[in-house]
């Protein structure tokens, strides 16, 4: 039935979501409009019960997002993107902040900007403080950066990390529900995840709707501030309508056009006025004041994050922390949604760092700004006292904002500034929203029917216009109980999701590797290991005296070397000048060290080596057999290298254990020669494997030898015997030429003849050989000495 609805409509959205959504929101208001008193009177038990004996419930909750965001952008899945791993952000960093700050709490702060710090400065909630004093100032200023700052933005930022990641990463449709894949699986098409987001839907509608209402109240009051245009329900209706109208065509306009351009302008226009007041006021005790909230807030964050007023039955804390955080998570999905669809091709650890680094900055600049100059005010000879008598005593908080710029020349520009800067705030809240709640009942983020838009923007406009009508400000407080009470689910879903997101980093990340240390040998004194010597029962194999590790435990990326009596030893009987030489397969790494060879250098092949490290009766060939099987050694008992091959290539594991087993025995085997060679010899290591077994820390220069893949592949067919497909499988295997590049002082690039290809080597030695050989025979001759890697 309501799929036969849904398309003799027109509509192209999720039908249940959609209508029963839209039912619920119609029954309420007509209740709400109806029957403000019993409304609010039943809603009012529950929300009172969460407000002053569940109210730790929410400010926990909130602390442990602030925890999970943090630490997850610190972690290694901070580098994960919200989108595809190449993907890019579609905003430059300024539109981007400015719709994120726009669609979150900068509507609020117009509202609340002066209001708040003047009530925490004149009924301090901290235990021991004496209204109106200097001590109570700091506090109401840190108290206010708490409730609008690194919090208030988690409450915002992990949702948006959820849905940005399940709808850019996992593709999965914009809605609430996806976020519930990992534990629903498809069910979140079915009845749970409809549920899921018809509260979501819900929520976000009767959040905007307080918001909006805020706001009509407002600017109503600062009219009537400033022009006497009297206070009503109609006028507050007149305004939503405006507002409204605003938003559907910006809304209709698109993101890139309507909201992007708008948000942009608020935010300039906002720092306009911000500027105008910092000008205005006692700026430089502004300033000075702005740098001690901040501090006073750091040092209070962790006292306030678990803050319930204890003493004081709870109440504070269920007035002001419980109903911001509440409020603000009833549009969590709303701003999640958006801040992720904006968001997208930036990392985790980019997004969480600036969404709540970034807007908590601007939230410590506004309320220094604004909260000092109150304070300023309220303290100044001939107005002592005013704002506190407004906002407090009276209760009319609306006109606080247009009472503080009273005080300061200009004053009809700029409180019609700032209507203007309300009006847009709220305008882009809105036509976010209804961009956002469109996504969410359709579940796609193709632009559909414009009628649907225009539906959810009218519905929370109408909810808010129809409440400040019949029921003035009893209905705006029935809708603030109503929120608390869908808060609470809404916070234990946050928190759930959470959990889900990290389930799903995990899944789709990996597991990361076991971290892999040096196993050190047991050192004992000279003398217990001389007496043990003598003992039968003991194996010396177990014990040294100078301290070393086990050979073939080295971290895989083996950046810096324990200075241990062998690796001194090994120092010792370095040549003048080690080179490390590398390159894949075919790409005429051989013909490159015959001419070092041909010019004196003395040329260690670790192939060769390796080759003979696994000769028949061998330690490392049994280990071979035991790691792989019998089937890589031959009937006369040598090892069968083309079997080995197929086990090998193509898989890094194997590949790992079987450089496990050799790569130690060669290494030793070229510490040897090396040291044969004599302290003058140039030494150059012709080492295919030296990015795999990360030794490039253990040479003085890393040259490699570079050629295209299909000329490499062409000659393992045409000059090995190999097929096509065990050509190609033997150059992937090994490391790529970006990761040669990355550890090379040089590269020689052999795409071209013969000749090309000595030529490119003579100049590596006339840049990188003959100056160390220059200067060692000029050292000797002055009598002087010359330590390893040529440096007198």
């Amino acid at each position: 039935m309501l799929t036969r609805l849904h398309n003799r409509l027109g509509l192209r959205t999720g039908p249940a979501i959609f209508f029963i959504s839209a039912l619920i929101v119609v029954v309420f208001t007509l209740a709400m409009a109806l029957f403000p008193g019993p409304v609010q009177g039943a809603f009012g038990v529950v929300s009172s019960y969460l407000r002053y004996e569940v109210g730790w419930f929410y400010t926990l909750g909130t602390t442990l997002l602030v925890v999970f965001a943090v630490g997850l952008a610190l972690s290694r899945f901070g580098r994960i993107k919200l989108g595809d791993d190449d993907s890019e952000p579609e905003f430059s960093g300024m539109a981007w902040f400015g719709m994120l700050f726009a669609a979150g709490i900068g509507a609020t702060l117009m509202f609340w900007g002066v209001a708040e710090p003047m009530n925490h400065y004149a009924n301090p909630p901290l235990y021991g403080t004496d209204p109106l004093s200097d001590q109570a100032a700091t506090q109401a200023l840190a108290i206010s950066n708490f409730h609008f700052g690194i919090h208030m933005w988690a409450l915002l930022v992990v949702p948006g990390l959820c849905f940005g990641y399940f709808t850019y990463k996992r593709k999965l449709p914009p809605r609430v529900s996806s976020a519930l894949q990992p534990l629903l699986g498809d069910r979140i098409h079915g009845p749970w995840g409809k549920l899921v987001d018809i509260i979501s839907v819900l929520s976000t509608v009767f959040g905007l709707a307080v918001s909006v209402g805020l706001g009509a109240m407002q600017i109503n009051s600062g009219m009537n501030y400033v022009m006497g245009v009297p206070i009503s329900g109609w006028l507050q209706a007149g305004i939503v309508a405006i507002i409204t109208g605003i938003a559907l065509a910006s809304a209709l306009a698109g993101l890139d056009k309507g909201i992007k351009r708008l948000s942009y302008l608020n935010i300039v226009l906002a720092i306009v006025l911000l500027v105008y007041v910092l000008m205005w006021g006692a700026t430089m005790d502004t300033v000075r004041g702005i740098v001690e909230s901040a501090g006073a807030y750091l040092s209070n964050l962790p006292m306030l994050s678990f803050f319930n007023d204890t003493f004081g039955g709870g109440e504070w804390s269920g007035d002001w922390t419980v109903f911001y955080y509440a409020w603000t998570v009833t549009w969590s999905p709303f701003v999640g949604l958006f801040i992720a669809r904006i968001s997208r091709g930036r990392s985790i650890r980019a997004f969480v760092t600036a969404c709540l680094g970034l807007p908590t900055a601007f939230v410590v600049i506004w309320f220094g700004i604004y909260g000092l100059s109150a304070f300023s005010i309220d303290r100044a000879e001939g107005t002592a006292g005013s704002l506190t008598q407004t906002i407090v005593t009276d209760g009319n908080v609306e006109a606080a904002l247009f009472q503080l710029l009273q005080s300061y020349p200009l004053y009809l520009v700029t409180a019609v500034l700032a209507l203007i800067v309300i009006v847009i705030f709220f305008v882009t809240s809105l036509d976010s929203g209804a961009l956002v709640l469109d996504s969410m009942a359709s579940g796609h983020e193709d632009e559909g029917p414009k009628r649907q838009r225009v539906f959810w923007a009218v519905s929370v406009g109408l909810v808010c216009a129809v409440i400040l009508v019949t029921s003035g400000e009893n209905g705006l407080n029935a809708l603030q109980e109503v929120i608390i009470v869908i808060g609470a689910p809404v916070m234990a879903l946050a928190l759930f999701q959470a959990w889900l997101l990290l389930q799903a980093l995990r899944e789709d990340a990996g597991t990361a590797r076991p971290l892999r240390t040096r196993q050190w040998k047991r050192v004992l004194p000279i003398e217990e290991y001389h007496r043990r010597a003598h003992e039968d029962e003991h194996d010396l194999d177990e014990y040294v005296i100078r301290p070393e590790y086990e050979v073939g435990t080295e971290p895989e990326y083996e950046a810096l070397q324990p200075n241990t009596y062998h690796r001194q030893q090994a120092l010792e009987g370095r040549g003048l000048l080690t080179i490390g030489l590398t390159g894949g397969i075919a790409s005429g790494k051989s013909l490159v060290a015959r001419d070092l060879a041909q010019r004196g250098a003395v040329v260690i092949d670790a192939d060769e080596l390796a080759r003979a490290a696994v000769a028949p009766g061998s330690e490392a060939l049994t280990e071979i057999r035991e790691a792989f099987g019998p089937e890589v050694i031959a009937e006369d008992g040598h090892l069968d290298r083309q079997a080995l091959a197929e086990l090998v290539f193509g898989n890094t594991v194997a590949r790992e254990s079987l450089n496990d087993i050799l790569h130690p025995r060669v290494r030793q085997q070229i510490q040897r020669i090396a040291r044969e060679a004599g302290p003058e010899a140039v030494v150059v290591v012709d080492l295919p494997l030296l990015v795999e077994t990360a030794s490039a820390g253990e040479f003085d220069v890393v040259l490699t030898v570079e050629t295209p893949a299909e000329a490499r592949v062409s000659r393992l067919v045409h000059e090995r015997g190999m097929s096509m497909q065990e050509a190609w499988a033997r150059v992937d295997a090994q490391a790529t030429d970006a990761e040669r590049r990355d550890v090379a002082h040089e590269v020689i690039v052999n795409d071209a003849s013969l000749n090309d290809l000595s030529e490119a080597t003579r100049r590596f030695w006339d840049d990188h050989v003959q100056p160390v050989l220059d200067e060692h025979r000029a050292t000797t001759a002055a009598g002087g000495t010359v330590t390893d890697g040529g440096t007198p």
